[in-house]
């Protein structure tokens, strides 16, 4: 559960920063969520894949859905975590 919180955590990070600086390319918002990961000093291996993978994953829903909420990408985000996590054990 708390792997699932930290994934949406950084969703929603990667998104702000995104709505803050629209202009800002891939490397620049990855470098964001790893700052943010070193920042919450996460030590699991696992987890920290976990958190740019849904980063990842929001951050390409919005820009392939300009008009989805943010809310609408995280509800999307958070009911594919199991899958994230599957993905990321294999």
């Amino acid at each position: 559960m708390e792997r699932a919180i930290k994934m949406i955590s950084s969703a929603s990070k990667s998104l702000h920063y995104l709505k803050n600086n629209p202009y800002a390319i891939d490397e620049e918002i990855f470098q964001y969520i790893t700052d943010y990961i070193s920042e919450e000093s996460i030590k699991d291996e696992i987890t920290k894949r976990a958190m740019i993978a849904s980063a990842s994953r929001a951050i390409e829903l919005r820009k392939k859905h300009k008009n989805m909420t943010e809310k609408q990408i995280l509800k999307i985000v958070m009911e594919e975590v199991p899958g994230i996590i599957n993905n990321i054990d294999q």
